[in-house]
Formats: structure tokens, sequence, C-alpha cells
């Protein structure tokens, strides 16, 4: 069951656009905490076999193939004393292969950003029988289709995902802020630069940005803490990072958390106030700690 539902966990969070197959093995391969089973051709097509027959997921076919799923760890170069992400290259934008395409006012309740919402051929009748069971192997569905084929997760799946257990289903996103949970959802524990969202994905002005990410923000839905990068010419960019709650780590640099300690310490004191070398002395022994 634990497989079961990291697989369906993994589709809904690819949002509307779907997930390919091999995005998919890629996502499951990457998945935080790690995926229960191996990932060989048998648990592939075992995986199929139980992703076909969930009535909840429905197959699409794209005009043209999807391009390959690249993950990259923006936390890989930080440094760990001052929480800056010193990177040794100027930001290069990637291809993103989600370009955002907002699905406005959509009479059946559908909220997400699609490239082909429209032009995607529904085959989900092809994949499986009425009684659920599959009417391809795994590997006869990709030398059909290939990575034209996608996988997508209903509406309220793929919302409870993004919401997590603890998130009221009934609550009503306006379609923006719901595009930018998606977005959020599909950067799992990576989030999202609010820069980068303004500026990249969906070229906006910040304002919009910032108007939309206060109501996700107000309900609870997102958290957020800032973000430093030092360039290689030495220039510090700052932006805000932006997470799901359900994937949020506390990445406070020690300086952070040295001052917290400090503020802490001062609180305790009668009218807030020490001497500094009392103070130097516990932060001394704090320190050893961390």
């Amino acid at each position: 069951m634990e497989a079961l539902w990291a697989l369906l966990d993994e589709v809904a969070l690819e949002g509307l656009d779907g997930i390919t197959p091999g995005a998919l093995w890629h996502r499951l391969a990457a998945r935080s905490p790690p995926f229960p089973l191996p990932l060989e051709p048998a648990t592939q097509q075992l995986l199929w076999a139980a992703l076909s027959a969930q009535p909840d997921i429905s197959f699409y076919v794209l005009p043209r193939a999807r391009p390959p799923l690249r993950l990259h760890d923006r936390y890989e170069e930080i440094d760990l004393e001052t929480g800056i992400l010193e990177t040794k290259r100027d930001p290069v934008p990637s291809d993103d292969i989600y370009p955002v395409h907002m699905i406005l006012d959509n009479k059946d309740g559908i909220q997400g950003s699609c490239q082909y919402f429209k032009e995607r051929v529904d085959i989900t009748d092809q994949i499986r029988k009425k009684d659920l069971q599959p009417c391809y192997t795994y590997i006869e569905a990709v030398e059909k289709w290939g990575e034209k084929l996608v996988i997508v997760a209903s509406q309220d799946q793929r919302y409870r995902a993004l919401i997590g257990w603890e998130g009221d289903p009934d609550l009503k996103l306006p379609d923006f802020s719901y595009c930018i949970l998606e977005r959020l959802g599909r950067a799992r524990w990576q989030g999202e630069l609010q820069r980068d969202l303004h500026s990249g994905a969906f070229k906006v002005d910040a304002g919009k940005i910032h108007y939309h990410r206060r109501v996700l923000d107000r309900n609870g839905l997102i958290t957020m803490q800032s973000h430093v990068i030092r360039l290689p010419s030495g220039a510090q960019q700052h932006s805000i990072l932006l997470l799901l709650t359900r994937f949020h780590v506390d990445r406070r640099s020690k300086y952070d958390i040295l001052m917290e300690k400090l503020s802490s310490m001062l609180s305790a004191r009668s009218n807030q106030m020490e001497t500094l070398g009392n103070l130097r002395e516990e932060l001394v022994r704090f320190i050893t700690l961390l």
C-alpha cells in the first residue's frame, strides 16, 4: 500500500500536465523518503498495472513527445555556515517542459496549467477495460506511444496532494493561485523562488505574484523563507523561497539559529539585559551542540 500511495502521489504532484512514463520512474527514483520498491522491469509492470486499474487516473496522448525531465538540486551548493547558495556560474534559465498555460473558469471545475489541454487525446478507454484490467503491458504501451503518453490524476487527487491531508478540500482557490500551488507541488522539496515565478514561469509583475501568494499563505498552504544566491561576481540575489507546507524544511543558517538563541537568552533575563561575557560563554556552549 505504501508503494501504491507513493506512486499515485507522484502522478498527482505533477499536475494537470500529467507525467510521462520516463518522468514517473525518474520521480520515484528521486523520491524522498525513498520509494520502497526497486524500479526494475518487473516492478515497473506491476506499478503500470496498478495505475491502469485506478479509476481516478486518466491517460492521454500529447501532440508531440515531451522532452525528458531533468531534476536539479538547488541546495547542493549552499554554504551551511551562512545559508547562502554559492553558485559557481551565472544562473542560466533551462527549458521549461511545463510552460504555464492556465486553465481559467473551467465549467467542469478543472484547475491547473496544461500546455495541451485542448489538443491532447484521452485514451483511457484504450488503456483499460471496463473491469479496470489493463489492455496493454507497460512495454507495449511505451512502444506504442512513447513519451507522448501522459498519466493524469483526477482534480480531487491533484488538489489533495497539494494541500495535504490536513488541508480543506472544499477551499476554492482562484485559478491563478491554484496554478502557483501546482507549480510548487511539481517542485517538491526544492520549492520555487518567487522571483523566478514572476519573471520566468508566469511572466507577470511581482505584485500579482505577491497577491496570489498571500492567498496561499493565509490559508496555510505554503511556507516562505529567505533565499540568497551569491553570484560568481560576488553580487548577491535575494528572493523568497516558496514551498508547499507538506514539503517545508527549515533551512536556516547557523547565523539565524544563533540570533534566535541570543534573542531567547535575553528574553529570559531580567530587564532583557546580560553582560557580553556571559552571553558569549553560553553561546559557545550552545554552538558545541549544533
